[in-house]
């Protein structure tokens, strides 16, 4: 991936970052698409925001046809270290 792509996708809206710090809270547990609450992320933003991770590989995406839910877990992608650094840095 080119680094003007890369860098448009993680950190083009403020949103982006605040939904991948709250990804790295969930202990790397599956959540679904509506549940990042409104404080991180309003949920007309929140699919659109989850999809784009997953483009550049920091999300698994799957879904089930029962609930009708799509569902995303962090990957092992090294750009989760870019995050955690970030966090890190955040709590300094």
């Amino acid at each position: 991936m080119e680094i003007d792509e890369l860098g448009r996708v993680l950190f083009g809206r403020a949103c982006r970052l605040r939904l991948a710090l709250w990804i790295l809270e969930q202990s790397n547990r599956r959540f679904y698409q509506s549940e990042p609450p409104a404080s991180v992320i309003v949920q007309s933003a929140a699919a659109i925001e989850l999809q784009r991770l997953a483009s550049i590989g920091m999300l698994s995406v799957a879904s089930t046809k029962e609930h009708r839910r799509i569902y995303y877990q962090r990957t092992g992608s090294r750009l989760w270290s870019a995050i955690e650094a970030i966090r890190d840095a955040l709590d300094d």
